[in-house]
This record gives structure tokens, sequence and C-alpha cells, in this order.
């Protein structure tokens, strides 16, 4: 399901009187005494189960268990929500609705983030005894980042924004000790010679298990590891503020579809909703190379294989060898880093394989540029032509604070190859793609500078932190108008 936080950002959005959630339901919002259902999957009992033992502090449950009754007030950065928890005969019942007239405390305020201040012990609600409890506790709170370093206090974020957990401090034993069965011998000699290891981590959540990215690693202090959630439920577009003709990438029959951005871009989290739709919408067969996994994926319409590095195999070049054996009609490929990922890839595009994956690059001219820069001189000729011919299109994505400082929005250059593109980077006159993309608005393509006027006329992102982001702000001003400062 989307997390309290979010469900209560809707809340808020739309004026709601109150958000009730039960087992077996999709969560309803009542606006004007009418019931709204929010769209996605209906709640099972064990996250109604899981919401229950977050809101409520272990000294109250007896209480709740004995009158089935329980009423409390949840905190957020947009304000305050009282709760009420029923036990009734045909299941778990818990609803909230806005405290009147009452603004957050100074303190979430200050941090313009859902901090929360309840749930079982610790500094703000926050468990603070063990690792475990505390990616629980992240995880319920829709927090994109927990990080630990050794004898600090650890450090969350939440909405883009980093928040320290006072008392949350672990040693390097209890770091490497939170890490589980995952931190096998293998990984430990990786991190002792390397400097650094990559795994995935398990929680137990009562009936449910929770994934997370990890990476730990050396550092002048000791230890340190960064904590990223993996996500059982793929977000929806209208959520991530995507806008909603991106999902017409996944129709091309073949061929290349890059994401690029800087790190912490949410290049993955768009990608998972690309192969979602496709998973929804066609029978296809996609396989997923991935370092970790990130987003878990049900079969649907499609079938869906989901393989991740130094897990079930070697290397991103090896398992896109492999699946070029497997039958696959798509393959998603987590990041082009290296020359034997990048010339597979290409080849997997070329041979009638629709393939997706990301780059860390600021523009789709740079993107193009590095693909070809990896080749050796006496290579890249042919793979320009290559690549020209495989390319379908780039999305180029960053991430911006919204006016309300509460989240972050993506901002999307989006370009189409057609034939005039492919010519361009044939020809290697990829620094007219800015040009061309003025002139074929109509077939869906968006510059960057267009796509950030879009946001800031919808009120997602000041004028000011538009005008910093810009690639032409000149452009910009001209797009905005009247709405631009002089």
């Amino acid at each position: 399901m989307a997390t309290l936080a979010e469900l209560l950002r809707q809340a808020l959005d739309r004026g709601a009187d109150s958000l009730q959630l039960r087992a077996e339901q999709a969560p309803v919002l009542f606006v004007d005494r009418r019931p709204s259902p929010l769209p996605g999957p209906p709640l099972t009992t064990a996250e109604v189960a899981a919401l229950v033992d977050f809101l409520v502090l272990e000294a109250d449950r007896n209480a709740l268990y004995a009158r089935g009754l329980h009423d409390g007030r949840y905190e957020t950065a947009a304000g305050r929500f009282d709760f009420r928890i029923r036990l009734l005969p045909e299941g778990t019942a818990i609803a909230f609705r806005p405290t009147s007239n009452e603004a957050p405390s100074a303190a979430l305020a200050t941090a313009s983030v859902d901090t929360g201040s309840v749930s079982g012990g610790g500094s703000g609600g926050w468990p603070t005894d063990t690792i475990p409890g505390l990616l629980r506790a992240a995880w319920h709170r829709g927090a994109s980042d927990v990080i630990l370093s050794g004898g600090a206090p650890a450090t969350v974020r939440l909405a883009g924004e980093l928040v320290t957990v006072p008392g949350a401090t672990f040693s390097d034993e209890a770091i490497l000790g939170g890490l589980g069965a995952t931190f096998t011998q293998t990984r430990r000699r990786e991190l002792e010679v390397e400097g650094s290891a990559d795994l995935a981590v398990e929680i137990v959540d009562g009936e449910r298990t929770h994934r997370f990215r990890a990476n730990v690693f050396r550092q002048l202090r000791g230890i340190a590891a960064a904590f990223r959630p993996i996500w059982d439920r793929i977000p929806e577009l209208a959520t991530l503020h995507l806008p909603a003709d991106l999902l017409t990438m996944t129709d091309q029959p073949h061929g290349l579809i890059l994401v690029v951005g800087p790190t912490g871009a949410g290049k993955s989290t768009t990608l998972a909703v690309l192969i979602e739709h496709l998973n929804r919408t066609q029978a296809r067969h996609i396989i997923t190379l991935e370092d970790p996994i990130e987003h878990l994926f049900r079969p649907q319409r499609s079938l869906v294989h989901q393989r991740e590095v130094g897990v079930h195999v070697e290397s991103f070049s090896q398992g896109l060898r492999a699946a070029l054996r497997e039958c696959p009609d798509v393959i998603l490929v987590g990041e082009m880093r290296d020359l034997d990922t990048i010339a597979a890839a290409l080849t997997a595009a070329e041979t009638g394989h629709l393939v997706f994956s990301t780059l860390h690059s600021g523009s789709a001219t740079q993107a193009i540029d590095r693909i070809i820069d990896v080749f050796p001189q006496h290579q890249q000729g042919q793979v320009r032509i290559q690549l020209s011919d495989v390319l379908r299109g780039v999305v180029t994505q960053r991430l911006l604070p919204t006016v309300d400082g509460k989240g972050r929005v993506p901002i999307l250059e989006v370009v189409r190859l057609n034939y005039a593109f492919s010519n361009l980077v044939r020809d290697r006159k990829t620094h007219l793609f800015a040009s061309q993309l003025q002139t074929t608005l109509k077939d869906g393509n968006v510059p960057f500078d267009l796509s950030l006027s879009r946001a800031v006329k919808d009120g997602l992102v000041s004028l000011d932190v538009a005008a910093r982001a810009a690639h032409d702000p000149q452009y910009l001003r001209t797009l905005l108008g009247a709405m631009a400062p002089g």
C-alpha cells in the first residue's frame, strides 16, 4: 500500500473530513461526508495489523484489546490528526481526522518532514534500541534512506531532507550484526578487500517481510551503512507527479529506452513505473537485472523474472548474455555501467528486444556521448551507427523541492528519437538536440525548461528554485510570461 504519510497528504490535499482504513478494502477518503475510495489494491490484514502496532504504544495495547477501542494523535509536518482504532467483528478499522485549528509542532515545522510522534519508544517516536526496529519504523513512515555511522546518531531521509534520530546510536559491531544472514563471509571479505559491499537486508514485520538495499562501507571513523527500502508496491504515476504520456514509451516493440540523471533522482522508480505498466497491460516475458532488486513485481498479464547481480547472476553483462537465451520480450538493466554491459544491451536491443536501463548523465546528449566514449576509438564509429538505430527514447530526470518543502517533484526532459534525431546521432551532431526538441513538441518531446515551467504553473515548484535549475533562464521567463520576475 501507499505509506501512511502519503495517504494523509492526499487527505489534506483533497480537504477530506477523514481517512478510513480497513482490511480487505482500499483506503477511503470521506469528502463532504461522501466516500471516495483511493486507487490501488485493498489493504491486507497484515498491513492493518502493522499500522496498529505502529500507532499504539506497547503499554496501551492491552487496553485496546480489552476495550476494542483506542484514540490517539498522529503528528506530521503538514498537521496533526486524531485517530481512532476499533476492533470490530468484521475486522480492525482505523480512522484519521485532521485536528481542527492546530498547526504542527515547532520542531516538525522546522524539519518540514513527517517524523511522527507515535510508535514504540526512542526519540520522537523512533525506536532506538535495534536496527531492525529502526528500519521497520522507517518503512512505515516512507523514509527513502536510513544512514548509520558507527558511534554517531542514525540519520533518515524523509521527503528529501535528512533528519537525525537522537539516541539511535550503534557501534560498528552492531551495524555489521544488523545486516543479518545476507552479510555472508563472501560479503565480509568483499568489505575487507574493497572497502564496501552491496547486499539486500530483510526485516520481519509481523506477517510481512520488508526488504532493503544496503551498502556497508568503511570510512574515517569506522563502519557505516546506507539502507534504501525495496518497495513491494509500485507507486502510481500521479502520486509521483510524472506525466501520463510517459507510459507511451512502453509501446515500442523493441529498441533501447534510457532514464538518465544524477544519483538519487528517482531513475529506478520511474523505470519501475514503466515496467509495472507493461506488466499490467501487455502479455510479455520481462527479465530484470538489478543490483540489488529495488522494487518487487507481482506477475499480472506479463511473466516477470527478477535477478539480482551477485546473488542470481555474476554481473549485468553475464546476465544480459544469459537473458538472450531465456526468451524475453523485455529486459530491464539496472544500470549501464561498463563497456561489456553497454555492448550487451545494444546487442539485445538490436536483436528485437525492448531494453530499459539507467545511466548517470545530465542530458540525452551527454548520455549518448558517454555510451560511445566507453568504447575504444576504433569501435566508436560502428557503435554510433548501432546506437542511432536502436535508441528509441531518453528521459532525463531531476528531483526538485516542492513549494511547501515537504517533498520533491520530478522534472523531466523527454526525447523520443525519430528519424531526424537518429540522423543527428549518426552524424555526430547531438549538440543540435535542443533545437530539434523545439520543433518536435507535437511528437511528445518535452524540453527540460518546458517541464519546469509547467511545474511552476501547477504550484509544485517555486520560481526561485526553477530559475536556479533552468537550462536557459531566459527561455523559462518567456514560458512563464507575467509570472516570472524581470
